[in-house]
Order: C-alpha cells, then structure tokens, then sequence
C-alpha cells in the first residue's frame, strides 16, 4: 500500500484528497536519502498518520519545488506537481478557513 494525503478542516471535515494519483511513498523516500534537505518530507511516517499545520505546510511545499529540481525520475516530478497543490489549500487565501490540516496517512 501507498500512502495517502489529506487536507481536513480542524471540525474533520475533508476538504480535498489524493490517494493513488501520485506515488507519495517514492517521494518521502527521495527525500529520506537527503534529511538535512528535506526534514519534513524525510519525517512523514509511512506506517501512521503524519500531520502538518499551514506553517509547516509552507516549509513543506518549499522542499517538494526544491526536490522537484532535483528528481532524475520523471514519474516522480509528476507527482509532486499534485502534492504541491494539495498542499497549497493549506495556504492563507481570501475567504478560505486559517484552521487546515495536511494528513499524511501512512498504511
């Protein structure tokens, strides 16, 4: 099994998802061989549930453009491309609610 990403309401509602679309367990590893690089994407735990607030958040959208410039794979840019998106909801925006979480949810 992969690991899947969440954006939720602090409530629990679910905002948004991907599960499957995007090989989010090849990317944490990417990250892993680099920790100094990337300490976010290298800690996310892919047997639980690893939770990010909108702070954290930008830190962690900063490290998947930086790995993106540095993926030789291309099926591995391709997904960070929705990753980043997802994660992008977290982001402060006009009319969009402050408390959100990023879910990574380990199986």
């Amino acid at each position: 099994m992969g690991i899947s990403v969440r954006v939720v309401e602090y409530s629990g509602k679910l905002v948004s998802e991907i599960a499957g679309e995007c090989d989010v367990k090849a990317i944490c590893q990417a990250a892993s061989s680099n920790p100094a690089q990337y300490p976010l994407l290298a800690g996310v735990d892919a047997y639980d549930d690893t939770t990010f607030n909108p702070r954290q958040t930008a830190m962690l959208i900063a490290e998947l453009e930086r790995l993106t410039a540095t993926v030789d794979f291309l099926h591995l840019s391709d997904s960070i491309a929705p990753l980043i998106t997802l994660a992008e909801l977290l982001l402060p925006a006009p009319r969009r609610p402050h408390h959100r979480r990023l879910v990574f949810s380990g199986d």
